[in-house]
């Protein structure tokens, strides 16, 4: 026995370069599976009111989303806001053209929200492909694939001694495709939502940043933002 590990000792077996292999041949291979998944488009099809946008058909009106919200605000009652009509309303008042070193080989297609308890998931939409100076696709050396990208926000309303309501809202990730994204990574994908944040600061700051609402609740298909004060005192 004693022969043998010696053997192996002097053949340059270690314990440690054994670890090292491992733990390299275990990142490799996570890093082969997030490009694998990362490249495949995440399902939407469950979104609500998704299917209709990318459809290019004319939307139905579901009443404006900033007239809502401060008719709340004036009238000191809650609004709830489905997951359709906030889809529909993102469609109609956004305008993005794919920058950076990607402009020219993709479009995105789409922006949505998709709402689960306590999480609102922004999920952007983008094909890829080569195209041709008028716009067309050009498929000779790349047929065109969808890919998405999404950052997760945690909304929790939470109920303080003082009888009072703080609003927190956190980011926990997201996704690159059906490759999970983890917090601590998250810098890597928030630039292509900060754009985003810009663009609808005004809808931002009356739902969020102004304090106007005490509560927001976020539901399956659904958000609800209330404005009044004394809820609590009724309630108990």
């Amino acid at each position: 026995m004693g022969l043998g590990i010696g053997f192996l000792m002097r053949k340059g077996f270690s314990y440690f370069k054994t670890v090292v292999t491992l733990v390299i041949i275990a990142a490799l291979g996570l890093m082969a599976a997030f490009v694998y998944f990362g490249w495949q488009k995440s399902d939407i099809s469950g979104v609500e009111g998704s299917q209709e946008v990318l459809s290019g058909k004319q939307l139905p009106e579901k009443g404006d989303v900033m007239s809502k919200l401060r008719n709340a605000i004036n009238g000191q009652y809650p609004v709830v806001l489905s997951e359709e009509e906030l889809n529909y309303y993102i469609a109609k008042h956004l305008k993005l053209k794919q920058g950076g070193f990607m402009n020219g080989f993709a479009t995105i297609k789409g922006v949505f929200v998709d709402l689960k308890p306590d999480v609102m998931e922004v999920i952007i939409l983008r094909e890829f492909a080569q195209y041709k100076d008028d716009g067309s696709v050009n498929t000779e050396y790349l047929k065109p694939f969808e890919q998405t990208v999404s950052m997760k926000l945690s909304i929790v309303t939470q109920d303080l001694p003082d009888g009072k309501t703080s609003i927190q809202v956190e980011r926990p990730g997201g996704r690159v495709g059906k490759a999970p994204v983890p917090r601590s990574l998250q810098h890597v994908i928030k630039p292509q939502f900060d754009v985003l944040y810009e663009h609808f600061s005004k809808e931002i700051d009356l739902g969020y940043e102004d304090n106007k609402f005490v509560r927001i609740k976020v539901e399956d298909g659904k958000i609800t933002f209330d404005p009044r004060r004394k809820v609590r005192e009724e309630r108990e």
